[in-house]
C-alpha cells in the first residue's frame, strides 16, 4: 500500500461516508479497494493452520509483521472484478450478482484494506474499523436509498437533547428504521450492541428500530503457532437476545458456523451472510414485514398462578 493510497484514505475521512455518499466518496472507496487488493496480491503470504472446520486461511507477511487471517475461499485477488462488483453494489444494481458474489466482493474489499493496515501499523485497530464503517455505510446508503444518521433527537420532560448512536437509517413515516452497528469483530464488548438497541427501544418504543449489526469476521490468530480459531459466544448471544433486546438480523462477511443454528432455537438470533441479506432487499417493506418477529415476551405468573 502506497503513501498515495493512505492519502486517499485521509480524503475519504474528510468526505466521511456518514454524511457524504456522492460520486466523489465512491470514487475514493473504489481507489482504496483496488490498491489494497493489488497490494495483497503482490505481498508475501503465509498459510495459517486453520482450526475452523471447512475454512482455510492465510496471512500477509512483511518486515516481521503479519496481518490478520484472510479466508482463502472468500478472498479474490482479481482487483478489477472486485471493483466492478462493488461498483454495482454502490449503484444498487445487484441483479446480476449472487449472494456469494456480494459477500466475496465486499469481504475482499474490507479484508484487503484491513490486512494492509496491519502490515503498515502496529496495533492499529481504529483505521481498519473506521474504513469498514465507511464501506458499510456507503453500501447500506445505496441499498436503502437514505443517508445514515449518527444521532437522534430525544424529547424528554420538555428538554430536547440528542442521543449518539451507531448508523441509523430512517426510511420515513410508517416505514422501517434500521439500527446498524458496524464491527470488524464482536469479541470485545459485544453486549454494547444489545445495550444500544435497548436504549433505542426504551426511548422510541420496542420494534421502532430494527437491529442489524454488520460484522467482518470472528477469527483470531495465535502469533506463535499460526493457528486460526473463531471466537464465538452463542450462549451469551441467546441470553442477550432474551433479556436485553432483540436483533432483527446479524450479517457477516466471514460467517462463523457456530452462529448459523441460532435462528433455529429459542430465542431466535437470525445470523446470515451479507450477500443473503442484500439479495433479500428487493421489496424492502414486504421483506421486513414477512420476516419481522414480534418482541420476545417472558410471561410473568399472575398472583393466582400456582408454580410447581
Amino acid at each position: 500500500m502506497s503513501a498515495e493510497t493512505l492519502a486517499f484514505y485521509e480524503q475519504l475521512k474528510k468526505h466521511s461516508c456518514r454524511s457524504d455518499h456522492g460520486a466523489a466518496t465512491h470514487d475514493l472507496l473504489l481507489k482504496l479497494v483496488k490498491e489494497s487488493v493489488h497490494s495483497v496480491a503482490r505481498m508475501e503470504k503465509i498459510d495459517l493452520v486453520s482450526r475452523v472446520n471447512g475454512k482455510t486461511y492465510f496471512a500477509l507477511s512483511k518486515n516481521g509483521r503479519r496481518s490478520r487471517a484472510i479466508n482463502h475461499a472468500l478472498f479474490s485477488e482479481d482487483a478489477d472484478r472486485v471493483v466492478e462488483q462493488l461498483t454495482l453494489i454502490l449503484q444498487n444494481d445487484r441483479s446480476s450478482m449472487t449472494a456469494d458474489d456480494i459477500t466475496s466482493s465486499v469481504y475482499s474489499a474490507a479484508i484487503a484494506f484491513c490486512a494492509c493496515i496491519d502490515i503498515l501499523k502496529d496495533n492499529d485497530q481504529k483505521t481498519p474499523g473506521t474504513f469498514f464503517e465507511y464501506l458499510c455505510a456507503a453500501i447500506m446508503r445505496a441499498v436503502l436509498d437514505v443517508p445514515p444518521q449518527t444521532s437522534l433527537s430525544v424529547l424528554n420532560l420538555g428538554l430536547e437533547t440528542s442521543l449518539p448512536t451507531d448508523l441509523i437509517f430512517d426510511l420515513g413515516a410508517e416505514k422501517p428504521k434500521f439500527h446498524v452497528p458496524v464491527k470488524t469483530s464482536t469479541r470485545e464488548r459485544v453486549i454494547q450492541v444489545w445495550a444500544h438497541q435497548r436504549v433505542l427501544d426504551g426511548v422510541y418504543g420496542t420494534g421502532r428500530f430494527l437491529g442489524l449489526p454488520l460484522v467482518l469476521a470472528e477469527t483470531k490468530t495465535d502469533s506463535k503457532s499460526n493457528e486460526v480459531t473463531e471466537i464465538c459466544l452463542p450462549k451469551q448471544w441467546r441470553l442477550y437476545q432474551m433479556h436485553i433486546a432483540q436483533m432483527w438480523r446479524i450479517a457477516y462477511l466471514d460467517m462463523p458456523a457456530a452462529y448459523a443454528p441460532l435462528s433455529m432455537v429459542f430465542p431466535p438470533v437470525p445470523v446470515v451472510s451479507l450477500g443473503s441479506l442484500l439479495t433479500s432487499f428487493g421489496d424492502l417493506t414486504q421483506i421486513v414485514e414477512k420476516h419481522r418477529e414480534p418482541p420476545l415476551m417472558i410471561p410473568i405468573p399472575s398472583p393466582t398462578t400456582v408454580v410447581t
